[in-house]
């Protein structure tokens, strides 16, 4: 009996509705992560899988600029058609594929992405685009789901359990690996270059 590897769940763009309810803004409030990551106001942030900027709108209020990639233009429309998003002058979005990161090398202070460990094919291409467009001493903030039972989420066994999380992230090249405990169904995972 051979061991299949499954692929990546993804999160379907029309459940976007999900992802702006009030119970997940209580269970996963956006301000905890950004005060984690600890912004001086000058950086430049990159959020991969940025998707209806549940927490780019947080994070966008303390940095210089924040890029939100995302690869469902559908998912970045609805970011563009929230009236919050029309009050954010520093705020750029594109489309594209993670593990093909459209910028140049040593660009970005900060990497963030949330809830979007468990949908990457490939995390050796994934960490090695991430590590070539951090700065030295760029960020990492991997935010992911916990491997237990929840109400969301995506499927238990296509989750990232937090120990080969940091074991893929420590693997990746990444230094300084800290977690912070801010949210009950969600580790986060902070790494520099």
């Amino acid at each position: 009996m051979t061991s299949e590897k499954k692929p990546p769940h993804t999160f379907d763009p029309a459940n976007w509705k999900k992802l702006e309810s009030a119970e997940r803004r209580e269970k996963m409030n956006p301000a905890r992560l950004a005060e984690a990551m600890d912004l001086q106001g000058a950086e430049i942030v990159l959020d991969i899988g940025v998707g209806t900027g549940f927490f780019a709108e947080e994070v966008a209020g303390r940095c210089k600029r924040l890029i939100g990639l995302d690869h469902s233009e559908d998912m970045l429309n609805v970011f563009r058609g929230k009236e919050s998003f029309k009050k954010l002058d520093n705020v750029q979005l594109e489309t594209s594929k993670a593990d093909n990161l459209p910028f140049d090398d040593d660009s970005i202070d900060v990497v963030m992405h949330v809830n979007l460990f468990h949908e990457v094919g490939d995390v050796e291409k994934f960490h090695n685009e991430i590590k070539r467009v951090l700065k030295p001493g760029g960020r990492l903030f991997c935010v992911d789901w916990q491997a237990m039972k929840t109400e969301g989420g995506p499927p238990l066994d296509h989750r990232v359990p937090k120990a080969k999380a940091l074991k893929l992230i420590s693997e990746g090249g990444f230094l300084e690996i800290r977690e912070h405990d801010i949210y009950a169904e969600q580790y986060v995972i902070e790494a520099r270059v």
